[in-house]
């Protein structure tokens, strides 16, 4: 029997067509698992036909467990609904390439094994992705309770720099008034009437004593450290209305106070301190701006209400300066200012201006119901 000799050529061509269905697949996988990172889906897909093309040119199965790769890392990627669409195609790749191989002689236990390690690839992926969810879900609301933290921390520190600077300005506008008003009379009368001069020297000590009292316990507050309670005064309320009302007397002023309520001496100390620096901003810009003049103060009831009035005989409108009130009567002075604010606090609405009979007027009106929740 002879034997048929194959052509030339042959054997080196079986040999290089099984070495390229070998190595062909094995490059796409590799390069699925390089670039799985940066575009899983695109990796996932490199990598199912990479499994196709091994299965269709018969070669062993060994790259089928590489696909639970792109597969752990597509869960761990997307959002469920298109992580599970990788994972059917997983699926129906398996079952392609196990209808291929079912004539095969390379078909064994590793498909299945390959099968089940893509189905918990997926599970664990969608596990990891859910826990880095729910992560980075704790660490967006810990960043958001300091983001509101420093919010609330910067409008403290707003709201106190307000407040600061309205008793500051309370304070030092109404001293330095009577104080200039007390110095300009004392240094005419001083060679004429040595007495009344005296008099204006002494009104400015006390008035000098009077606010540096109250600087010194407004910056007690601002040096105190924690822990250390600072020794202030209490703060100044209706009752000491008297002695305000006597260092306008004293700067020249005739002033009458009446106080008619039943509800002082049941208010807070915040009203009342919020009263107080009202009439003392109001007195000072009589002081200021009304010349010669006879002041009126009253606090009273007014049916829901707690009235508080301020009013001169003066110049009214003509000694003011041309920019402190609009046309609407809104100050835009810093005093007035102070005043609706105060009075804002509290629900309540601030009206001033000129007076028809003449003069001036400032009426803040506090609304019980929320002066009992204060």
């Amino acid at each position: 029997m002879a034997l048929v000799k194959p052509p030339p050529g042959a054997i080196s061509l079986a040999y290089s067509t099984s070495g390229l269905a070998v190595f062909l697949p094995a490059l796409g996988g590799g390069l699925a698992i390089a670039i799985r990172r940066r575009a899983p889906m695109t990796a996932l897909a490199l990598m199912a036909v990479s499994v196709a093309v091994s299965a269709g040119a018969g070669v062993s199965p060994v790259l089928d467990p590489f696909v639970a790769i792109p597969v752990y890392q597509v869960a761990s990627t997307y959002e469920r609904r298109r992580s599970l669409l990788a994972l059917a195609m997983a699926v129906a790749l398996f079952l392609g390439t196990s209808l291929i191989r079912s004539i095969a002689v390379h078909r064994g236990n590793l498909e299945t094994l390959a099968f089940v390690a893509a189905v918990a690839a997926w599970f664990v992926g969608d596990s990891v992705r859910v826990r880095r969810t729910y992560v980075s879900g704790l660490a967006e609301q810990a960043a958001q309770r300091q983001r509101e933290e420093v919010e609330r921390a910067q409008r403290s520190v707003a709201e106190e720099r307000l407040q600061i600077a309205r008793e500051l300005h309370d304070v030092v506008a109404h001293s330095l008034s009577v104080i200039a008003v007390q110095s300009g009379v004392g240094r005419h009368v001083i060679d004429s009437q040595p007495q009344e001069a005296k008099r204006a020297l002494a009104a400015v000590e006390a008035t000098s004593r009077s606010a540096l009292d109250e600087l010194r316990r407004m910056l007690g507050v601002l040096r105190r450290h924690d822990g250390q309670p600072a020794s202030l005064a209490p703060a100044p309320g209706v009752g000491a209305l008297g002695p305000l009302v006597e260092q306008v007397r004293m700067a020249g002023y005739t002033v009458d106070l009446v106080i008619c309520s039943n509800a002082v001496g049941t208010l807070s100390p915040s009203v009342e301190l919020s009263i107080y620096r009202i009439i003392q901003e109001a007195l000072t810009n009589v002081v200021k701006h009304a010349g010669p003049a006879r002041v009126h103060v009253e606090i009273r009831d007014d049916g829901d209400a707690l009235l508080l009035e301020v009013t001169d005989n003066g110049r009214g409108l003509a000694g003011m300066p041309t920019d402190a009130l609009n046309g609407n009567g809104t100050g835009t002075h810093h005093g007035i200012v102070g005043m609706r604010e105060r009075v804002a606090l509290y629900g309540g609405s601030l009206s001033v201006g000129a007076r028809p009979e003449g003069g001036f007027l400032v009426s803040a009106r506090f609304p019980f119901d929320a002066l009992a929740a204060s």
